[in-house]
């Protein structure tokens, strides 16, 4: 019988600093180190990875240019490389790679977007002014702060999760606060998503095919659930590997 592969990422996910645990940690860098002596030092490219905020250009996309196109109804020459490295990228280091991953992310973007064809909410903003459950507790917060990105980051309390975890990765950038959502949109309209998907725990969520529940994380409601549907319907027929 044939040995089932063992990914790190879901081993280290349960690594609590018990000494069974140390032990086989110990054991795996000895195997390593006695395959390749280097590959355990600073300057690799693994090590560069992990030190980053960003992740480098993918090697191999997860969603390629035709499934986007076919999902979202557009040409695949609408998505040019640095969309499909950025959006790759948003699947790599928040290890949605999953197949339901994939098709949620696909569908849940391309409706918050309008098919990718808005990264800033077309909406002024005024709606979301006073609104302390999204912190928006100055005047022009709503404004300034309302949807952004292939998510619609909104609100003055998610951008400043967004700002803070920037910082704390080593990126720290004023204008997030400064200027609020064009700014978000232009500049990161992925990156704000990987923030928010890891503080909000969605990629768990979007293990299931359950679209209600993946929604509602997301949007708080059911706002546009018809829509999410059907995009999701066609993402699971034209994702299948």
């Amino acid at each position: 019988m044939k040995a089932k592969p063992i990914r790190l990422l879901d081993l280290f996910k349960y690594y609590r600093r018990l000494g069974h645990q140390t032990a086989a940690i110990q054991e795996l860098e000895d195997e390593i180190n006695a395959l390749d002596p280097y590959i355990l030092t600073k300057g690799t490219g693994w090590y560069n990875t992990w030190v980053s905020a960003v992740a480098p250009k993918p090697k191999q996309w997860l969603i390629t240019r035709e499934q986007v196109a076919q999902i979202s109804e557009w040409k695949p020459s609408d998505f040019d490389d640095k969309f499909m490295n950025d959006l790759n990228m948003l699947v790599r280091v928040t290890d949605m790679t999953s197949l339901n991953q994939r098709r949620h992310l696909v569908a849940q973007t391309c409706h918050e977007t309008g098919r990718y064809r808005w990264l800033l909410e077309l909406a002024t903003g005024e709606a979301y002014e006073g609104r302390s459950d999204l912190g928006n507790v100055f005047p022009g917060d709503g404004v300034k702060f309302k949807g952004a990105g292939v998510i619609m980051l909104t609100g003055r309390a998610n951008v400043t999760r967004f700002s803070t975890w920037l910082e704390r990765n080593g990126m720290r950038d004023d204008k997030v606060l400064e200027i609020g959502a064009k700014y978000i949109a232009d500049t990161y309209p992925f990156l704000s998503a990987v923030c928010w998907i890891e503080e909000n725990r969605w990629a768990e969520v979007c293990k299931t095919e359950d679209v209600y529940q993946v929604t509602r994380v997301l949007n708080g409601g059911y706002n546009g659930i018809e829509d999410r549907m059907h995009y999701y319907k066609k993402a699971c027929q034209i994702i299948s590997v």
